[in-house]
């Protein structure tokens, strides 16, 4: 079963992977639930990391809902630190 997954979801990770793209570091996958979303993905690099959480979680740490304390706490594969200013900058 996949997730119901919001327009403003779909817009905030296109921004996201845009801030990725102009800031030079390589993809990010977002993962819930059976869902899966590459983003900031350029010169056929794979991505560096990986945030996983519920579609909820997700949304929040997108709209910029989080410190950078708050975001370090969510499931990552792989460093984080890249992409926390990113997130709490959005």
């Amino acid at each position: 079963m996949t997730a119901a997954v919001s327009p403003e979801f779909e817009e905030l990770a296109a921004d996201l992977g845009q801030r990725i793209v102009d800031a030079g570091l390589r993809g990010l996958v977002l993962r819930f639930g059976d869902e899966t979303r590459i983003v900031g993905v350029a010169d056929r690099m794979p991505p560096a990391a990986t945030l996983e959480g519920t579609l909820d979680e997700l949304l929040a740490a997108l709209s910029g809902q989080h410190g950078d304390g708050e975001l370090r706490a969510l499931r990552w594969i792989g460093n984080p630190e890249p992409y926390i200013a990113l997130l709490v900058s959005s």
